[in-house]
């Protein structure tokens, strides 16, 4: 009898131990990254986040093109907490360029907006080709001209007094649809973003309306 019941006690202490091995291993894993990161393109760099957009070919395309497709895009806060890992090792958050391909590890639920919204817990660049820096800026639409055969945007810049003169931008083909779509009039105020361009003030390629 009595030992049938060490039997007993130890088969329960196995038990409990295998059982709370299980349960210490599950915690562990819950505090790892998702096993399924969220692939795509670094389309911006803003406050400290980063906004990836999945399965984009362009990352020189305006925004409403690949929002109106409903690509998958995500904001992803990256601060010092952040693990940024290029070939198997870590490295400063400032190696994150726009056009990088990434997978990103991310803590939690997303917000559910779209973009949708997370923290990242791990960025691992897996293409490091990143594309030219881009500019965004503000101002005044006043048309389209054109200039010796070629047709420019005129933009009066915001913070620019008036009298000095407006700037002159070259476009993508998109950016001939927005305008047409937005049914934009001269002295409305727009946000675009811009790549230098050496023949003009910049190529706009991306534009939006400041809705007052």
């Amino acid at each position: 009898m009595k030992k049938a019941l060490h039997i007993l006690m130890l088969s329960s202490i196995a038990f409990i131990l295998i059982v709370t091995g299980c349960a210490t291993e599950d915690n562990d894993l819950d505090l790892e990254p998702g096993s399924e990161p969220i692939s795509g393109t670094v389309y911006s760099i803003e406050n400290e986040r980063i906004l990836v957009v999945s399965d984009l070919d362009d990352v020189n395309i305006p925004r409403s093109e690949w929002f109106d497709q409903g690509k998958r895009a995500v904001y992803f806060t990256v601060d010092e907490d952040t693990v940024v890992e290029l070939d198997g090792e870590q490295v400063e958050t400032d190696l994150i360029a726009r056009g990088q391909k990434v997978d990103v590890y991310h803590e939690g639920a997303l917000a559910e907006s779209y973009p949708e919204q997370g923290k990242a817990v791990k960025v691992v660049i897996t293409d490091t080709e990143s594309a030219e820096e881009a500019y965004t800026d503000s101002g005044r639409y006043i048309g389209i001209m054109v200039n010796e055969s070629v047709e420019l945007l005129e933009i009066e810049i915001s913070g620019v007094p008036e009298e000095m003169e407006s700037r002159f931008f070259r476009f993508t083909d998109q950016i001939w649809i927005i305008v047409d779509e937005l049914d934009l009039e001269p002295e409305d105020e727009i946000i675009f973003r811009y790549l230098e361009d050496d023949e003009s003030e910049g190529l706009v390629f991306d534009l939006w309306r400041i809705e007052n």
